[in-house]
């Protein structure tokens, strides 16, 4: 059910236990709260996701719910890279 998902999200969320390896295979859920709501969870660890694999779901085959979640994950890992390289100092 995937009321009972978004559920289990929100409360891995809130007891700080996200892990980016368990969730993402929930992005290609069929339920669209779903979908918003791993990507939440999943947006601190968005440089962790493989550039590649977030960019398949852009696709137009793909549902509007997921190919949002990945563009808007697919912008928080190129920040996340930026800042990665910026220099310190």
């Amino acid at each position: 059910m995937p009321a009972v998902r978004v559920h289990a999200v929100t409360g891995l969320r809130a007891l700080d236990a996200v892990r980016y390896e368990q969730l993402r295979p929930l992005l290609d859920d069929p339920s669209p709260a779903v979908v918003r709501a791993v990507t939440q969870a999943l947006l601190p660890d968005a440089d962790r996701i493989p550039h590649e694999w977030l960019l398949v779901r852009t696709g137009a085959d793909r549902p509007r719910a997921l190919r949002v979640a990945a563009e808007r994950l697919l912008r928080a890992h190129l920040r996340a890279t930026v800042r990665q390289r910026r220099p310190t100092g």
